[in-house]
């Protein structure tokens, strides 16, 4: 390996170490709870050495965030061995919803602190607007077979994705915990069913 493929890789690991530890600090308390110099404690170095990595805390987070989404690109990509567009659809939507459950700090950093993006202008290759028109391809695939009723891919795709988003944060703040699990899984079952039924149906 040479010396520059080692620096490479030594700095990947540190920016690994930065990540987990703001990770840490926000599932503690939260976007304000993570500073700067509260991340150097946590990795024990000095708060000048986290600026050789990223500009500030909102770039880590911003970082966080697009892991997040990256997950989701990911797993879209292996959908699309899934012919039939409905079934890869509703594949996708599953796995939201399951990723929502099992990380909801993250899912709750990526869709519900205003903060991260509040410094950031629109850019059409981020990775959450990938992540999306990656989603309304699999609306159009849809559209074109006949499964929903004649609309715009956008507005569509937004349409169901709100259910889903709606679902998903029902679920993580614990709003329908009165009902059995087989109720709940049910209930989930039926909204996403309905959120893509034709229209007329």
């Amino acid at each position: 390996m040479s010396i520059k493929e080692r620096k490479k890789r030594d700095a990947g690991k540190m920016r690994s170490r930065i990540l987990k530890a703001a990770m840490q600090l926000y599932v503690k308390g939260g976007y304000e709870n993570v500073t700067m110099r509260r991340i150097a404690a946590k990795i024990e170095y000095s708060p000048g050495t986290i600026y050789l990595y990223f500009q500030n805390k909102n770039d880590i987070m911003l970082q966080l965030c697009y892991q997040g989404f990256e997950r989701f690109l990911a797993h879209q990509d292996k959908l699309e061995k899934i012919a039939d567009p409905l079934e890869r659809l509703s594949a996708g939507g599953r796995y939201y919803l399951a990723f929502a459950l099992e990380n909801p700090e993250l899912y709750e950093l990526m869709f519900a602190t205003k903060e991260i993006f509040k410094e950031s202008g629109p850019d059409e290759e981020s990775v959450p607007l990938r992540a999306f028109r990656k989603f309304a391809e699999n609306v159009k695939a849809c559209l074109d077979a006949g499964v929903f009723s004649d609309g715009q891919v956008e507005t569509t795709a937004i349409a169901l994705w709100a259910t889903l988003h709606g679902l998903a944060s029902l679920l993580i703040k614990g709003r329908l915990r009165f009902l059995p699990e087989e109720s709940l899984a049910k209930v989930v079952e039926q909204a996403f069913a309905f959120s893509l039924r034709k229209r007329g149906e």
